[in-house]
C-alpha cells in the first residue's frame, strides 16, 4: 500500500490581522494579492488612449488649450501696450534701445483705413501655394484625376516648397545650433563647435556645402546628447534640428526634373504653353524685390519685439511664458489641426486703441450641422476684439451666399448702448451685394472657446470618427 503523505496544517493565529503591502492606487489590482480589485478604470480614461487627449502628450494638450482660448493674442497684445506706458515712466538707462522699442510699439498699431490691406497681406502669407500657377494646377488635377498626374503635381509642389524654403531651413538650423551653444557655455569646446557651425549655416555657400555641414551637425549633436549638461529642453531642440535637416533637399536638379516630368504628363499644346507661362511668371515673382514689401507689418513688428526680448537680456518686457503663448497662438492657425484663417489686428482710432483677433472658416460645410440647407458658399467668422476703456466683444458671422447672420456679444454694462445699432449695421452694407438677414445683440456672459464656435475642430484633434 502506498505511503500516505503527511500534511501539516500551518500554525497561523486566526485572530492575527494580515497587513497587506501598500499598493499603488493607479493599478487596478496587485498580482500578488488578487483577493480584491482596488478600483476599476474610469471609462473616460480608457477612451483617452484612443483620441489623443492624454495629458502626457505635450502637443495635443497644447493645441487643445489654444482651442479653449480664442483670444490668446488679443490679451497679450494689450499687455504689450501696457508695457509701453511703463517704459515711458522708467529712467532711460539705454536711450537708443528705449527709442527703438517705442518705435516698434508705435508701428504695431494701424489706422482703420489700413485694416483691409493688412488682412490681405496676412492672408497672402498663410500659404505659399497661391496664385495663377497653383489655380492652374488645381484645375488640371480636377479635370484629369489620373494617379500619375496627381503624383507629378505633388512632386512639383514638393520641389517648389524646397526651392522657396531653403534659406528658412538653413536659418532655422543656425538658430537651433546657436541656442544649444548658449545652453552649453559651461562646456567651452562643445559650445565653440556649435557656435562655429551656426555661423557657417548663415554663409552664402551653406546651401552648396549642405551635405558636409549636415554630417558635422549630426556628429556634434551626438556629443550634445552624451553631455552631462544635456536636458529635456535640449532634447526637443536636437529633435527639431534633425527634422529641419531632413527637410532640406540638396539635389540642385530636383525642381527641373519635377517640371520636365509634369510637362510630359500634360496633354495638349495649349495646356503645356499655359503651364510654361504660369511657371515663368511665378519664378519671376519670386525674384522680384517688390514682393518683399507685401509682408504683414503687424507680424513683422511682433517678430522683432519677440526677437528683442530674446536677444537682449536687459530687456525684460515679457515673461517667457507670455512669449511662448503669443508664438503658439500666432503659429497654431492655419495648420493641419486648426484649418482656420487667422488675423491679428491692433488698431489706433483717434486716442482709442482696439485689439482684435479674427478666426475664419472659409468652408462651413465641414461643420456639417450649421448653416442653411441648399446654400453653396458658407463662411463662418469669429471676431474677438477689445476696445480700450470699454471691454471685450465677440462677433460671430455666418455668410451664406449674399446673406449675413450676425451675433454681437458686448460687455453687459454697455448692452443698452449697443442694442440699438442694428440699423447702422444694415446701412453700412447698403451699397454692397450683401444683406443682413438676422442680427442678434446680447451681453457677453463669458468668453467662448474656438471649440464652442467651430464645432468641427475637436474632431480634428480626437482621431478617427467612425460611424456604423
Amino acid at each position: 500500500m502506498a505511503d500516505m503523505l503527511k500534511i501539516t496544517t500551518p500554525l497561523v493565529n486566526k485572530n492575527q490581522i494580515q497587513l497587506n503591502k501598500q499598493i499603488d492606487p493607479s493599478t487596478p489590482f496587485n498580482l500578488q494579492d488578487i483577493t480584491k480589485v482596488i478600483k476599476p478604470n474610469a471609462q473616460t480614461e480608457l477612451l483617452k488612449q484612443n483620441n489623443g487627449l492624454l495629458e502626457q502628450q505635450d502637443a495635443p494638450t497644447l493645441l487643445m488649450s489654444l482651442l479653449k482660448d480664442p483670444s490668446v493674442t488679443v490679451s497679450f497684445l494689450k499687455n504689450i501696450f501696457m508695457l509701453q506706458e511703463i517704459i515711458k515712466l522708467l529712467p532711460a538707462n539705454n536711450q537708443t534701445m528705449t527709442q527703438e522699442i517705442e518705435q516698434l510699439f508705435n508701428s504695431l498699431l494701424i489706422q482703420p483705413d489700413d485694416i483691409v490691406a493688412e488682412m490681405v497681406k496676412q492672408e497672402n502669407t498663410s500659404t505659399a501655394f497661391k496664385g495663377d500657377l497653383f489655380n492652374f494646377l488645381r484645375e488640371l488635377v480636377a479635370n484629369n484625376p489620373q494617379a500619375e498626374l496627381r503624383s507629378g503635381v505633388a512632386n512639383l509642389l514638393k520641389s517648389i516648397n524646397s526651392l522657396t524654403s531653403k534659406q528658412d531651413i538653413l536659418n532655422a538650423v543656425a538658430n537651433s545650433l546657436k541656442f544649444l551653444s548658449e545652453s552649453l557655455q559651461s562646456s567651452k569646446t562643445l559650445s565653440q563647435r556649435l557656435r562655429e557651425l551656426s555661423a557657417r549655416f548663415r554663409t552664402e555657400d551653406a546651401a552648396y556645402q549642405f551635405n558636409e555641414l549636415k554630417g558635422e551637425v549630426l556628429s556634434v549633436l551626438k556629443d550634445v546628447e552624451n553631455s552631462l549638461l544635456f536636458s529635456s529642453k535640449m532634447s526637443k531642440v536636437v529633435a527639431i534640428t534633425i527634422y529641419n535637416l531632413s527637410r532640406f533637399n540638396s539635389n540642385p536638379d530636383f525642381f527641373q526634373e519635377a517640371v520636365s516630368n509634369l510637362m510630359m504628363l500634360i496633354d495638349g499644346k495649349n495646356q503645356k504653353t499655359e503651364f510654361a507661362n504660369q511657371l515663368k511668371d511665378f519664378l519671376a515673382a519670386l525674384k522680384d524685390p517688390a514682393n518683399q514689401n507685401e509682408k504683414s507689418r503687424i507680424m513683422d513688428v511682433l517678430t522683432r519685439i519677440i526677437g528683442k526680448q530674446s536677444d537682449e537680456a536687459s530687456i525684460n518686457l515679457l515673461t517667457s511664458e507670455k512669449i511662448e503663448k503669443i508664438i503658439h497662438s500666432l503659429l497654431s492657425s492655419p495648420c493641419n489641426f486648426t484649418p482656420l484663417l487667422h488675423f491679428v489686428i491692433p488698431v489706433q482710432f483717434m486716442d482709442m486703441k482696439s485689439f482684435a483677433e479674427i478666426w475664419i472658416n472659409p468652408n462651413e460645410t465641414e461643420e456639417g450641422d450649421t448653416g442653411k440647407e441648399g446654400t453653396k458658399n458658407k463662411i463662418h467668422m469669429l471676431i474677438v476684439f477689445d476696445i480700450e476703456g470699454i471691454g471685450q466683444f465677440e462677433a460671430e458671422l455666418y455668410v451664406m451666399d449674399q446673406s449675413i447672420d450676425l451675433q454681437l456679444f458686448c460687455p453687459p454694462d454697455y448692452l443698452k448702448e449697443f442694442s440699438d445699432i442694428s440699423s447702422q449695421f444694415v446701412k453700412s452694407i447698403a451699397g454692397s451685394r450683401y444683406r443682413f438677414e438676422h442680427i442678434k445683440i446680447d451681453g457677453l456672459e463669458r468668453p467662448r472657446s474656438l471649440m464652442d464656435t467651430f464645432k468641427f475642430l475637436p474632431y480634428k484633434r480626437t482621431g478617427v470618427d467612425v460611424k456604423v
